[in-house]
């Protein structure tokens, strides 16, 4: 369990809906329901069955959020980014526990392995995903050995979309992508872009998640395991 839940950290880093680029919205606001997909299956490794499937992102104002869950939502992430405001968060729920690690949103926080690209290649080659028509970019990071290719749209109206990850220096939305957690490589793929008004609410700390430190969260991480 432990390994799932450090995976699950990892993971982080609709009323009427939109699945045409040509529907861009100059304000727009929104949820992207991304599918993950792990290439080692459960038979080879248990784990893979606690891991979450779903995540979903959402915006609004340029505000941020980052929702995913294991196993029967006994823990939690959501990473929360304000626009124009010194520091993002990650709410970490681990049974009852509630916790919130604040850093600068100039930062990327330590739940990543990696570090920012020290380079990346934007390629001739389009797809669309969701309805939406995206641009390759292949990412190179000092640490991995092999490059991670992402698709990204324009389409969608937000500023820093990639903001607190390896990835924010690409100029555009993250709708399918590649990496590797803890040995298991997980594909996350946009299965819908839903344009539509998101409560404020989601981009709110509640008063019930209290400030914490790394130290504070990895030991509820390994207690919880």
């Amino acid at each position: 369990m432990k390994q799932t839940t450090l995976i699950l950290i990892i993971l982080h880093l609709f009323v009427s809906c939109s699945n045409k680029s040509d529907e861009k919205k100059t304000h727009s606001e929104g949820v992207i329901t991304y599918k993950v997909s792990y290439e080692t299956n459960e038979d080879a490794n248990p784990i893979v069955a606690l891991l979450p499937t779903v995540v979903e992102y959402k915006f609004k104002n340029n505000d941020i959020s980052v929702l995913s869950e294991g196993y029967l939502g006994f823990f939690s992430t959501k990473f929360i980014s304000k626009i124009g405001e010194p520091n993002s968060s990650i709410l970490f729920k681990i049974l009852n526990n509630k916790m919130n690690y604040e850093f600068s949103s100039n930062e990327i926080p330590f739940i990543y392995n990696h570090k920012l690209a020290t380079k990346i290649k934007y390629l001739k080659t389009d797809k669309v995903i969701a309805g939406y028509k995206c641009k390759l970019a292949r990412v190179y990071i000092q640490e991995l050995p092999e490059p991670i290719d992402v698709y990204y749209t324009q389409d969608i109206c937000l500023e820093n979309p990639n903001r607190n990850t390896p990835f924010n220096k690409i100029d555009g939305v993250l709708l399918e992508f590649e990496t590797t957690m803890n040995k298991i490589k997980a594909k996350f793929s946009a299965q819908n872009v839903c344009l539509t008004p998101v409560n404020t609410q989601e981009f709110a700390i509640p008063a019930d998640y209290v400030k914490s430190d790394i130290k504070t969260i990895l030991k509820y991480v390994l207690s919880f395991n």
